[in-house]
């Protein structure tokens, strides 16, 4: 018996499969598929959603066709979707979260009467109501011919269960949704010509069984397979954290490093620069809160570039000594290195401000396997960083959701590092800090 997890990643589209004590037992990677089309980067929904299910039927084979997959969930991008017909087929390509196009239409709402503080994030480009605005301007003919907008993440799933939903995490990611209510906020959605909309789900949810021909006919699933729904994958790595600690924030290092924790429920009075509000994954008893920094943006900007920063980070230790982040000014790798954990630094104390437990950190994403930057971190954080040997968190953290829905119990066992920090660089950088904040505010 086996679970499928997926990570529909902005770089990389992972498909994990697991056995009966949620031990990864296959997964593989590919580029995840992008197109221009007359406006940009896009990304083709039919050539996707075929992939995952090739990676699916080749993850079955390889690891000996032993019985069918009994359980699905997938977890990826938050604004990325796609408008969709009556039979949920896909009408348009979808359009990249990185993807700045309705930079205009974003100005517009957020100066517009109906912006609130309780969608818990500001309204600018990359999120999903902007791009309603935008497509509802420039093709016109696509909102007139959609029966429903589905989200990328949730597509899979949506078209192999032939039933429409949003999970909520994602909701979240449009800009038009209040996580403490758990309701879609009608002013935005007006305003932003939002198209129709599905259910919106929790994570773990079973959306329903599979109807897909293609992959009945594989033998890798059959009509019992459960369609699971999951989410935003910080978030959903972070459920697979929460397993080994409860009151863990994660600190995951990916295209964008995001500090996440969650925090009691409360209302939003105000928009936070800092930090994103969304939907718990952990329920509706929670908010979860995101601190958000373009670590492949900042990289972009500096001279070298991501090969000198890889070329860093490969290293056994981060060369040179501390340098002054406040200064904002990067003479090498380190110095940006340490500007950029300055910032999540700073991320992770507004987290406690807002009652995020100050529990252990842990680290994940592809950064996480560099041990220079995580010495480099653990010195800034002035704590210890852990570190789960198991580093595809946002593909365990699915198949954990689909074993829930298959009855199964939550957990798995991986081996656990501890990165200290240097106590000379903890030293240096704590008298720094207090420089770089009164910069920064």
């Amino acid at each position: 018996m086996s679970i499928c997890g997926i990570d529909m990643g902005t770089t990389n589209l992972k498909v994990a499969l697991f056995d009966d004590a949620n031990r990864m037992v296959w997964i593989k990677s590919v580029p995840t598929p992008r197109i221009e089309d007359r406006f940009g980067v896009a990304t083709d929904v039919r050539k996707l959603v075929e992939m995952v299910e090739d990676l699916m039927i080749e993850g079955w084979d390889e690891t000996g066709r032993r019985g069918p997959i009994v359980a699905i969930s997938t977890a990826g991008v938050g604004e990325d979707g796609v408008y969709v017909d009556e039979n949920l087929d896909p009408i348009a390509f979808s359009i990249p979260w990185f993807d700045m196009r309705a930079s205009a239409e974003a100005r517009e709402l957020a100066q517009s009467e109906a912006a609130t503080p309780s969608a818990g994030v500001e309204m600018e480009p990359t999120r999903t109501a902007g791009r309603w605005l935008w497509t509802s301007k420039a093709l016109p003919e696509i909102p007139r011919q959609a029966h429903r907008w589905l989200c990328l993440t949730d597509y899979p799933l949506a078209i192999w269960a032939k039933k429409d939903f949003v999970s909520d995490t994602l909701a979240s990611r449009t800009g038009c949704f209040d996580p403490t209510t758990r309701e879609w906020i009608e002013p935005l959605l007006r305003e932003s010509r939002a198209p129709a909309l599905p259910q919106v789900v929790p994570a773990g949810t079973v959306i329903g069984t599979m109807e897909r021909e293609r992959l009945l006919a594989s033998g890798a699933v059959n009509a019992n397979t459960l369609l699971v729904a999951g989410g935003h994958d910080h978030p959903v790595a972070a459920h697979a954290i929460h397993k080994m600690a409860a009151d863990a924030r994660v600190d995951s290092m990916g295209t964008a490093n995001v500090i996440y924790g969650d925090a009691p429920r409360f209302e939003m009075s105000a928009f936070d620069p800092q930090i994103a509000f969304s939907a718990s994954i952990e329920g509706p008893d929670k908010i979860g809160c995101l601190g958000v920094f373009e670590f492949t943006g900042a990289v972009n900007k500096f001279s070298g570039g991501m090969a000198a920063i890889r070329g860093e980070m490969a290293l056994p230790r981060i060369a040179g000594v501390p340098g002054n982040p406040a200064r904002g000014q990067f003479a090498n790798e380190r110095e940006l290195l340490e500007w950029a954990t300055f910032n999540a630094r700073r991320m992770l104390e507004k987290l406690a401000r807002y009652g995020v437990p100050e529990g252990p950190v842990y680290a994940t994403g592809g950064w996480s396997r560099s041990r220079a930057l995580l010495e480099l971190r653990a010195s800034i954080f002035g704590r210890e960083i852990y570190v789960p040997e198991e580093r595809e968190l946002s593909v365990l953290g699915a198949a954990l959701f689909a074993a829930e829905a298959t009855g199964r119990k939550s957990v798995f066992e991986t081996p656990v590092s501890v990165v200290e920090p240097n106590p000379t660089w903890m030293t240096v950088y704590g008298d720094f800090y207090p420089q770089f904040l009164e910069q920064r505010n």
